[in-house]
């Protein structure tokens, strides 16, 4: 264990975490775009196009469109043609195994990976935990071969998404269960190149809270105008995919990250389960091996069901259920089993209003909120694989749309959604 006055010292002058993407394009986190862009890429990519092609901008376009008002700040619409996102960006879908590496044909051409998540076959929540078991430092989707060399020359390996959430996890043991920007970039990531174990970095964590330590001559690990920004990615994804949720501060450095507390038996699950490859395929069958991200979608339904921070909530419920009468896809009419589903969600700024819902019976809408049963405008149902060899004979293939529903609502779910 380290002693307080310890100073870690870059293992090599550049040391740096990267995320995923090398663009401080905070939007691009947000996973209505990163995989609303995937959905957009699994269209085309039949058709044997290309990025820079009028096609694939006619499609970031419709997802521009379909993003204004929802809060999420990205310009898709001005990232078309030869210098499209794909281009400037594209190591994000890469490092994250959804797109091939080293294309260079310039077609748009996906992992058997990517195109399983795009086909809702392996659901958001299933996708995220996938990320945080395998994203791995250093990456040669967004290092070059010279610093990769660099991070093993000097035996560094880690995995960071896991790191930050075990640190959690230890801090809300000791009550102070959240973790700053500035605790990220000054303590988390210089103690990485120095190798720590996990207790000394809560301990330091704990101790700079308290005042017992000084980070004078500690290394700047994030030396670059956007590094800070970058680092802050991992935390902002942990954000998008519900393990942890955000409390702002007065400047970026002082922002908190709160573990959701209501997920901590299933994210302690999900960071003690080491996969056995960094094959992406694997990794999957080693979690629906087990009930973890079950878990973590029955468990972030109700929450979001039930959050009193919501004061329409209750009202929604009321008016849907006395439109609806019934669950849509089941017909059941006991108001005991019946909640009120939202099509566009309340983060994306939906509506808390009748043309915006469903009434479902709880079971129904849990898998409609996780992404594991999809309805189309036009009523059609369709179902991910693991719902169907639970469901399939008892969920119908397509179903009367209510008249006071907004189809709109139905198409912006169905082109950008993929659960929680």
């Amino acid at each position: 264990m380290l002693e307080k006055d310890f100073i870690p010292q870059k293992p090599f002058p550049n040391f740096k975490w990267k995320w995923a993407s090398l663009q401080c394009t905070e939007g691009l986190n947000d996973p209505v775009v990163l995989l609303g862009i995937l959905f957009r890429m699994r269209k085309l990519e039949p058709l044997g196009v290309k990025y820079s092609s009028q096609e694939f901008a006619d499609e970031l376009i419709d997802l521009s469109n379909a993003i204004q008002g929802t809060g999420i700040g990205v310009d898709l619409a001005g990232r078309t043609g030869e210098r499209n996102i794909i281009r400037n960006s594209g190591q994000y879908w890469r490092a994250v195994g959804l797109l091939e590496p080293g294309e260079r044909s310039g077609k748009i051409r996906l992992t058997n990976f990517g195109r399983r998540v795009a086909d809702h076959d392996i659901s958001q929540t299933e996708f995220a935990a996938i990320t945080v078991q395998t994203f791995k430092l250093p990456n040669p989707q967004v290092q070059s071969a010279a610093e990769c060399r660099k991070w093993i020359d000097n035996g560094l390996a880690l995995y960071p998404l896991r790191l930050l959430l075990d640190i959690l996890c230890q801090l809300q043991r000791r009550g102070e269960g959240f973790l700053t920007t500035e605790e990220l970039v000054k303590i988390v990531i210089p103690l990485s190149g120095s190798k720590a174990r996990l207790q000394d970095y809560v301990n330091f964590i704990i101790w700079f809270r308290a005042g017992d330590i000084s980070l004078g001559g500690w290394p700047d690990c994030c030396p670059d105008a956007n590094d800070m920004r970058i680092a802050r990615e991992y935390l902002l994804f942990l954000k998008n995919y519900g393990y942890v949720e955000f409390v702002s501060g007065d400047n970026r450095l002082e922002e908190r990250y709160v573990i959701n507390e209501v997920l901590v038996d299933e994210i302690k699950s999900l960071i003690r389960t080491m996969p056995q490859s960094e094959s992406f395929s694997l990794a999957l069958a080693d979690i629906r091996s087990t009930e973890v991200t079950s878990e973590f979608e029955r468990k972030r339904v109700r929450l979001s069901i039930s959050n009193t921070a919501r004061p329409n909530q209750a009202h929604f419920r009321r008016v849907v259920l006395q439109a609806c009468g019934r669950c849509v896809i089941s017909n059941v009419t006991m108001p005991e089993v019946l909640e009120a589903a939202h099509i566009k969600p309340f983060k994306y700024k939906g509506e808390d209003t009748v043309a915006n819902g469903f009434a479902m019976r709880t079971d129904i809408h849990t898998l409609f909120d996780a992404g594991h049963l999809r309805i189309a405008v036009d009523g059609t149902v369709e179902l991910s694989t693991r719902a169907r060899m639970d469901y399939g004979a008892a969920i119908p293939p397509r179903i009367v749309i209510p008249d006071f529903i907004d189809r709109e609502f139905l198409k912006w779910r169905w082109d950008n959604y993929n659960g929680l």
